[in-house]
């Protein structure tokens, strides 16, 4: 089953693809978007920031975003990504998940260094989202995917962010929140916990503690890769569920 970012995505090509929205035309806001797809802010503009990587849409800094015309676009390329070769590639997914660690943990403490205060409002923001979302855990994924963001782009370095949103999508696990998929490994701990590791990260983000925020974030990471594991039946995942 698609994710709501997943389906959303797929709804906005198809308003381009049946010439409801055409090139060069703007996009709605957020909020409007939202209202006419019936999903929340939150999930649009992760849903835009996807096409955006895909080059289905320009952003013109100071005007809003764009229909991108695709027979210049064919021509020209002007955005495509350094980064697109590496997201072709087929990598085994551990690896990948090495390396979300790796980028992860110092997207932190750079965010420590160098967020900005409506950076900062922005990942509180979605972590307030995630928590609001606990209880029925609709969307718990998105929310998840929008608070990783909200850290790449608070490190106010425009490789992290086009980094995030060409591999995020390989290297944070999809439907990772879901109980019925995974009854024995996503329990209602597990998500509270996840609740009070997103916090720790934001304290020490919003506290310039550089140092505690790579912690809070490798710790974080290692659990939830733990987990992972276990989805996949690896021992490390066994021994996971054996000491719940």
């Amino acid at each position: 089953m698609k994710s709501l970012t997943s389906r959303t995505i797929d709804s906005l090509k198809a308003l381009i693809s049946d010439g409801t929205l055409q090139t060069g035309d703007k996009l709605p806001t957020l909020a409007e978007l939202g209202d006419q797809l019936g999903v929340s802010r939150t999930v649009i503009r992760e849903a835009v920031a996807s096409l955006r990587s895909e080059g289905v849409l320009d952003a013109r800094h100071g005007v809003g975003i764009f229909i991108r015309d695709h027979s210049k676009a064919a021509a020209a390329e002007p955005h495509a990504s350094v980064l697109d070769p590496l997201a072709r590639l087929s990598l085994p997914f551990l690896d990948l998940l090495e390396l979300r660690m790796a980028f992860e943990v110092h997207a932190a403490g750079l965010a420590a260094q160098r967020r900005s205060w409506a950076q900062e409002a922005n990942m509180w923001d979605a972590l307030k989202q995630f928590e609001a979302a606990v209880e029925e855990e609709e969307g718990l994924d998105d929310h998840d995917f929008a608070f990783h963001r909200s850290i790449a782009e608070a490190t106010n370095n425009s490789a992290f962010t086009e980094f995030f949103s060409v591999m995020s999508r390989k290297i944070m696990p999809q439907q990772t929140f879901s109980r019925n998929l995974h009854p024995s490994l996503i329990t209602r701990d597990y998500i509270h916990n996840t609740v009070v590791e997103h916090r720790a990260i934001c304290d020490a983000i919003s506290s310039g503690d550089v140092e505690g925020a790579r912690k809070a974030m490798q710790a974080h990471l290692t659990r939830s890769h733990r987990r992972y594991r276990g989805f996949n039946g690896t021992q490390d995942g066994a021994n996971d569920i054996q000491a719940k």
